[in-house]
């Protein structure tokens, strides 16, 4: 995951997916921020990294400003440090940042899934299924991003089917930190086929529309990926608190 933290050419390699265009009909700004947040999401770029801003810009054929609001709202949400006469940087994954992001993620998600296992439709446990689907086979393809991705459809899903959507907003804010640490842990061999037997329990549990198992097998997945996780940041703090390279 080493990377040329000097490089803008490499630095957009990595940021902008081939052939990227942007739909000018869009706020450009918003466009910018998905971008960026994915990158940095998934370890794409990582901590202490620099933000080539004029690159980026140049690259899109637009000004700078939409660059510049972009990076304001990611400077909010403690993904990137802003930096006056020194430049903008990937932001470190803080020891304290991801652990409150983590307990803050719990109450959150086992709160909602009581709710959810009461008022889930059948369609909405097809999309579950299919979820599951989608999931083992970027497993076995070896994908982990998209495994990832699907890891995270799920939980998504499981929110929207307690109909709280502030909820849901605000867990994928909180979970930004705990996602850069699990796309290094999703790369272990076992995390996979664990995550997907641990999402079934769930699964089964909202097929019965029970809410104490429903939360019980939530919580028993969520605290085992956390000690996992927390071994891997262990592991690799340097890379997560951007000393790596330096």
């Amino acid at each position: 995951m080493k990377t040329d933290r000097n490089d803008p050419e490499q630095f957009i390699a990595r940021v902008l997916p081939r052939a990227t265009s942007l739909d000018r009909a869009q706020p450009l700004s918003t466009q910018i921020y998905d971008l960026l947040r994915e990158a940095i999401v998934t370890m794409a770029v990582l901590p202490a990294d620099v933000i080539f801003e004029r690159a980026l810009s140049e690259t899109l054929g637009i000004s700078r400003t939409p660059v510049r609001e972009a990076l304001q709202r990611l400077a909010r949400e403690e993904l990137v440090t802003i930096a006056a006469q020194s430049g903008t940087f990937v932001a470190p994954v803080l020891r304290e940042q991801f652990t409150e992001g983590a307990l803050i993620r719990r109450v959150l998600e086992s709160a909602s899934i009581r709710r959810a296992a009461e008022m889930i439709t059948a369609r909405e446990l097809d999309t579950l299924h299919d979820i599951q689907e989608v999931h083992r086979r970027a497993i076995e393809r070896g994908d982990p991003v998209e495994a990832i991705r699907q890891d995270n459809r799920f939980h998504a899903a499981v929110g929207a089917a307690a109909r709280l959507p502030k909820v849901l907003q605000l867990i994928e804010l909180v979970r930004a930190p705990i996602d850069r640490v699990r796309y290094v842990t999703a790369r272990e061999p076992e995390e996979g086929a664990m995550t997907l037997a641990q999402h079934q329990r769930v699964l089964d549990a909202l097929v019965a529309h029970d809410p104490d198992a429903a939360e019980r097998a939530l919580l028993a997945h969520l605290d085992d990926a956390l000690l996992r996780q927390q071994r891997v940041f262990d592991e690799h703090v340097e890379l997560f608190e951007g000393e790596a390279g330096r």
